[in-house]
């Protein structure tokens, strides 16, 4: 074990030029990268690259998205985020495409929203229930 160790102290390393450390590069580093040491492929090839932007189709609109939160049942999250990973789509999509469906089918809209009252009622009786609770236990103590 300890001749292996020595082995590795005792081998020759490369060496490697200094790197310059000023934060403005010099003209002469920009003009001439060192291509033999990199290890990613060129990426500077303006007609490649100019080609692959020519190519993608540019939308009418920039898309605007506006973050937010979604508190889901524990079940039903994890039931839509299996479904998102089985057609790779993610669940912010998902929703979008659904909620566009139901505007443009009627039926579905009603019958969402019907189910959606319900879901909305059964969690209202619950947050009353455990902020009743919780006052409960705050003003049993302090008598």
């Amino acid at each position: 074990m300890s001749d292996a160790l020595e082995r590795l102290k005792k081998r020759n390393r490369p060496t490697v030029p200094n790197r310059d450390a000023s934060l403005a590069p010099s003209p002469k580093s920009i003009a001439n990268p060192d291509i033999a040491t990199s290890r990613y492929p060129d990426l500077n090839d303006s007609k490649s690259l100019e080609s692959q932007i020519s190519q993608s189709p540019e939308p009418e609109q920039p898309l605007k998205t506006k973050q937010t939160t979604l508190r889901l049942e524990q079940e039903i999250g994890d039931r839509l985020q299996k479904l998102c990973r089985q057609n790779g789509i993610c669940r912010e999509v998902l929703i979008e495409a659904m909620f566009e469906y139901s505007e443009s089918n009627p039926d579905a809209l009603r019958d969402i929203l019907s189910e959606a009252r319900n879901k909305n009622e059964q969690r209202q009786q619950i947050a009353n229930l455990k902020r009743a609770k919780s006052m409960m236990e705050r003003f049993g103590q302090s008598t």
